[in-house]
């Protein structure tokens, strides 16, 4: 394995177990909080929104990306930079 793959493996367990290190704090402080069915209705929704905008943006990348419209883009940065 290279040097950066070891980096790369070592970089995701520090993050792994600090995420569940931030997960188990939250829950040894917050031990007796409890939410209203109005903040659990706010999670869902937003949980919700949340993953159909990022599918639709997600869609219309790649929709934009096979139809060629990304390509005129690309085409106009390369122009102006030969102008000058």
């Amino acid at each position: 394995m290279s040097r950066s793959n070891t980096l790369t493996i070592l970089a995701a367990i520090v993050a792994i177990v600090a995420c569940g290190a931030f997960v188990i704090f939250g829950m040894i402080k917050l031990a007796g909080v409890e939410m209203s069915l109005h903040g659990w209705i706010a999670l869902g929704l937003g949980t919700a929104v949340s993953l159909v905008l990022g599918g639709v943006l997600s869609t219309v990348l790649v929709i934009s990306r096979r139809r060629g419209f990304d390509e005129a883009a690309h085409d106009a940065g390369t122009l102006s930079r030969s102008n000058q």
